[in-house]
């Protein structure tokens, strides 16, 4: 297969628009020993999900599982307050947002209305009168989001790994 049609592929399975037999020609083009160097770093993809497709559970997966579905079941069972607490807790919430829900009108009612005290709303206007500061301040929040988005991809990341290696240990690898 060319490169060109690779790098096509590739990007199709980047963009998750790739379909099973494409997948597989990609993988199988991975397995030859010459590929581009600029494509090798990509192998160890495809090298990893032939290894996961071939992991199975050990011989005592069920009976581990059952033993352990157990021991959560038990736990729970004594703990019923716990139960109760989240259930009350989820009510709360409800009746909070609903209170919220009926507040806002009375609160913010819109622009030419009335507040709640018979006084007129104040009009909505610009923070900012330069362009050139606004935008700085755009960026500058869309930066703050982009850290805490990167934080998070870093935790998921963990919790991925966190959950490959319990799925090892599960399985008695």
């Amino acid at each position: 297969m060319e490169q060109t049609e690779i790098k096509a592929l590739l990007e199709k399975y980047w963009q998750a628009d790739s379909s099973l037999e494409e997948e597989r020609l990609l993988a199988e083009y991975f397995r030859q020993v010459d590929i581009p160097a600029e494509l090798e770093p990509m192998r160890g993809l495809f090298e990893w999900r032939e290894e996961e497709a071939s992991v199975r559970p050990g011989a005592d997966f069920d009976r581990r599982m059952l033993e352990r579905i157990a021991e959560i079941e038990d736990a729970g069972s004594l703990d019923s307050r716990r139960g109760f607490a989240i259930r009350f807790a989820a009510a709360a919430a409800i009746v909070l947002c609903f209170g919220i829900g009926l507040l806002i009108p009375r609160i913010s009612p819109g622009p030419g209305a009335q507040g709640g005290s018979g006084r007129p709303v104040a009009a909505i206007t610009d923070t900012y009168t330069d362009p050139q500061q606004a935008l700085a301040e755009v960026k500058r929040a869309l930066l703050v989001a982009s850290v805490r988005m990167n934080k998070g991809t870093n935790i998921t990341q963990k919790n991925i790994t966190r959950l490959h290696d319990s799925w090892r240990v599960a399985i008695g690898d």
